[in-house]
């Protein structure tokens, strides 16, 4: 399985709405039906509070995240319909476009 982590900026006063969003996610009814239909065998986000701001650090695992990302940002279904709209108002992240630069690259995996 392939692992990307990606991080992305948090608006200030944006950490409580984001908390609320993944709360209710993890509550859909289609959550596992959702992330298993796209491949993913693990998926976590974490808060990391730097001086220069807070980052919503996501991590995915599954055979091809470029294709996953891909499908789920093409995606109808209920659940990812409500995080796209709610990252693009919130993050500023529209998933339905490819992204605008390179994806994240590994410079360290062990063992």
């Amino acid at each position: 399985m392939t692992v990307l982590a990606m991080a992305v900026p948090v608006p200030p006063g944006k950490v409580e709405a984001l908390e609320a969003h993944i709360a209710e996610a993890i509550e859909h009814e289609d959550l596992n039906k959702t992330l298993t239909g796209f491949g993913l065998e693990h998926e976590s986000w974490h808060i990391q509070e730097t001086p220069e701001g807070t980052l919503l650090i996501l991590v995915f695992q599954c055979e091809d995240p470029p294709a996953m990302l891909e499908a789920f940002g093409k995606s109808d279904a209920p659940l990812p319909v409500m995080q796209k709209q709610f990252l693009k108002e919130t993050l500023g992240i529209d998933l339905s476009q490819p992204p605008p630069g390179p994806p994240p690259r590994m410079i360290f995996d062990w063992p």
